[in-house]
């Protein structure tokens, strides 16, 4: 299991060619989409990012910095497409373990959101706080006969991390508010709940928080990614969204972060570029507030 860490992938992030005991950032793929309920497609994702972001150019406008220059490496992609979710979560769990204990900062690519309860699952003991921007609660307690699936990842989330904060809900099933009504540690935001000030003063409770980030790309407005498996209207725009993130790092000690359900439009290359975008930015702002200092990286100039 531990040969990524010589191995050679056909497509690396940004093309990047360092290696993985020079990195301080590793990308993994978990292409893995079983329990989706609607649209499948999520388990190109991973794939279809990375090839997208060969051609991101590695100098931030905003940032004034390369943020690739902090060492970002890709291992092949999680064999779990044919597991069932109790088997493909352990797998994911192990990966992430490994790559903690190896000091590097795990980058989780879904895949359906069920992949995040791995990375949550590998890295409870390191958080505070888990982030999670997403159009949906994801809070049944069991969805389509599953208790473990892309429905259910914040209630099982909930039952092993001491504070879950989910922001950029635009529906919620009844069975899932019964659900949220029986818990204290999980705080739902709506969509247009709050304006960016309350945000900021949610965040600013949670300062100095070690933090894992898990973004459903579907928390953004459907047009932007038309082809994600449950689109739900009324979505975040792109900059919303990075300020978001930027506006979480900046103010808690992310440890890891995740980016799924991101499903590819057959013949459509912006949709891929703009997760592509949104994930070296996220990156980036790691760089600049929690990584290394000599890169110049100044978001806030």
């Amino acid at each position: 299991m531990e040969s990524y860490r010589k191995s050679i992938v056909p497509h690396s992030f940004l093309s990047s060619s360092i290696s993985y005991e020079e990195a301080n950032y590793v990308i993994i793929g978990a292409p893995y989409d079983s329990t989706s309920s609607w649209g499948v497609g999520s388990r190109f994702g991973p794939s279809s990012v990375i090839e997208a972001s060969e051609y991101l150019d590695p100098f931030d406008l905003e940032l004034n910095c390369i943020p690739l220059e902090a060492g970002i490496y890709t291992i092949p992609e999680i064999s779990i497409l044919e597991l069932n979710p109790e088997s493909m979560v352990k797998l994911v769990k192990d990966v992430i373990t490994n790559i903690r204990e190896d000091g590097k900062v795990p980058i989780l690519l879904g895949g359906e959101h069920t992949v995040s309860l791995g990375g949550i699952k590998a890295l409870k003991d390191y958080i505070d706080v888990l982030i999670v921007l997403d159009a949906h609660a994801d809070f049944y307690d069991s969805y389509g006969g599953r208790n473990i699936s892309h429905a259910t990842v914040s209630k099982r989330a909930s039952e092993i991390v001491d504070q879950v904060i989910v922001y950029g809900i635009r529906t919620l099933g009844w069975e899932e508010k019964n659900e949220l009504d029986g818990v204290k540690n999980v705080k739902v935001i709506k969509r247009n709940e709050v304006d960016r000030n309350d945000l900021i003063e949610i965040l600013n409770a949670i300062r100095g928080k070690k933090a894992y980030i898990s973004v459903d790309i579907d928390v953004l407005d459907p047009p932007q990614v038309p082809c994600i498996g449950t689109p739900e209207p009324g979505g975040l725009t792109y900059l919303e969204l990075t300020r978001l993130i930027r506006d979480i790092i900046k103010r808690t000690e992310v440890v890891s972060m995740d980016f799924v359900e991101f499903s590819p439009c057959p013949g459509i290359r912006s949709d891929a570029y703009l997760v592509a975008k949104l994930i070296y930015k996220a990156i980036g702002y790691h760089v600049s507030y929690l990584g290394k200092e000599d890169l110049g990286c100044y978001p806030d100039r």
